[in-house]
């Protein structure tokens, strides 16, 4: 039978093994949330980056759907019936999402 002392012994050193492989755990975990949180503020940026490209793709459409050199009332005439397209599409949507929401 071992002595207790060997024993002692025996559990300091796998105490102290333990306590260090939960330091490293620690640091690894510090490092992992560190690199998270800048991949959430990567993410947070490209996601606005792609906000403001559909914003100007949607502007390109309408200045593209616009016809250059005509007169003014022509392209008034066309801007009043983009709007109109647009109050169409969102009457559309408020209709649907009245049917959907049981209304």
């Amino acid at each position: 039978m071992q002595s207790l002392s060997t024993l002692v012994t025996g559990l300091e050193f796998k105490s102290r093994q333990v306590a260090d492989k939960m330091k490293e755990l620690q640091r690894s975990l510090n490092d992992l949330h560190s690199k998270y949180q800048q991949l959430e503020i990567k993410y947070e940026q490209q996601k606005q980056t792609i906000n403001d490209l559909d914003q100007k793709i949607q502007i390109l459409k309408i200045t593209h759907a616009i016809p250059k050199g005509k007169e003014t009332a022509d392209v008034k005439k066309k801007i009043n019936e983009l709007l109109r397209e647009l109050d169409r599409s969102i009457d559309l949507l408020n209709n649907r999402n009245d049917i959907t929401n049981g209304g």
